[in-house]
């Protein structure tokens, strides 16, 4: 299983418009079966290292309800804002965009474990 994380065509990343819309995408080789459960972990901007922008977040306290099925070519989409998690000034430059989140993967006694997924990509904040 992994992620990766996608820009929109033909938006302009700008840092006066408060707004980085990312795509995330969760998809595997293999038939994976995932909760609807998904608590993000990190979703930061960072600069030669350092975090510049965007939040670590602590899970919440839901419960996994509902499942579905991830595969190569049924993968899972999520839109996200960057910006909808810091409230401070942003700046134009090259940064990386690092994402992590916890992915619940039932078992059939009923419980769960969680994986790890977290993807980075490269971004042009003008």
């Amino acid at each position: 299983m992994r992620l990766s994380i996608h820009l929109l065509e033909d938006f302009r990343y700008r840092a006066l418009n408060k707004s980085i819309p990312i795509v995330l995408e969760i998809t595997s080789d293999t038939k994976e079966v995932i909760s609807d459960k998904i608590d993000m972990k990190e979703i930061m901007l960072y600069k030669n290292g350092e975090e510049i922008y965007g939040s670590f977040i602590v899970s919440t306290l839901s419960l996994p309800k509902y499942t579905f099925t991830i595969t190569e070519h049924t993968p899972k989409y999520m839109i996200i804002d960057v910006a909808d998690h810091d409230e401070s000034e942003l700046l134009p430059g090259e940064y990386e965009i690092k994402i992590s989140m916890l992915i619940y993967v039932p078992h059939e006694n009923g419980s769960y474990s969680t994986k790890e997924l977290t993807a980075i990509k490269q971004i042009t904040i003008f």
